[in-house]
């Protein structure tokens, strides 16, 4: 798939699960906040001192992570995504903070803003659709004042997948993923591209298989045979490293929170 094809198929599949994406979310971490409370403490620590400064959320989707910074750290916020459906959720859902948030129809992976624009930049569950993460990450860089923070976040790999199982897991269930990283690679990936890394955690969380299936694989009629094929067809090692029971699997999310360098 061509990277073009690629974003034209994200845009259409976030049009379309747009109308149940909160609900999606809030049922797999059990929050109404779409994410556990562990990982919105994160991002809202790494932001603390930002009250009305500029922080650039990339992949803004629903609001899910603006409303809470919003709600506590109370920065301005420029929330920029490619769908306009979920553009419209975040609109309703942070219409109390309107004097504080813009929210920007466009393409994480060309950045229409001037350089040092931002005091920081906010990219979760969005990365792993870029085709160049190298490329976003110097961009996200440019976009940076000296010293800025940056704070990425998005679902990855166990370190010992040696035989990429959860490549071939998302493979199965979604056709527009680019690539996941594991926590290391994407802390080599910031380290080597001016960024200094201040603090990493990854958080394990358990998701059914039905919840794949209602999440990514019904937009692109996979079968629940298809991703029990999958799961059967998994080493011992990633059935241990992944926890795989007949009915879930735990999944790893990742918050890296790090600092522009001069």
């Amino acid at each position: 798939m061509t990277n073009s094809s690629r974003k034209q198929t994200v845009q259409k599949y976030y049009s379309i699960r747009a109308k149940d994406y909160d609900q999606q979310k809030s049922r797999t971490w059990k929050s109404e906040n779409g994410f556990g409370d562990e990982i919105i403490d994160e991002v809202q620590n790494a932001f603390k001192g930002l009250e009305n400064k500029l922080l650039l959320e990339v992949g803004v989707g629903s609001g899910r992570n603006a409303k809470p910074l919003l709600e506590k750290i109370r920065p301005y916020l420029i929330g920029l995504d490619l769908t306009r459906e979920m553009l419209n959720n975040a609109k309703n859902k942070l219409l109390v903070y309107k004097q504080h948030s813009e929210l920007i129809l466009g393409d994480g992976e060309h950045l229409p803003f001037t350089d040092k624009a931002f005091d920081a930049i906010l990219c979760m569950s969005t990365m792993h659709y870029f085709e160049d993460q190298k490329k976003t990450l110097e961009e996200c860089g440019r976009l940076l004042k000296e010293g800025g923070t940056f704070v990425y976040g998005d679902l990855s790999p166990h370190e010992a997948d040696c035989q990429e199982f959860f490549e071939k897991l998302e493979r199965t269930i979604s056709r527009v993923h680019r690539r996941y990283y594991k926590a290391s690679e994407t802390k080599r990936l910031l380290e080597t591209n001016g960024f200094h890394v201040t603090k990493m955690k990854t958080i394990a969380y358990k998701k059914s298989y039905d919840a794949l299936i209602e999440d990514k694989g019904r937009y692109f009629d996979i079968s629940h045979e298809a991703l029990r094929r999958c799961v059967q067809a998994a080493s011992k090692e990633a059935k241990d490293h992944y926890f795989l029971t007949d009915t879930e699997l735990t999944q790893l999310y990742t918050i890296i929170t790090a600092t522009r360098e001069n």
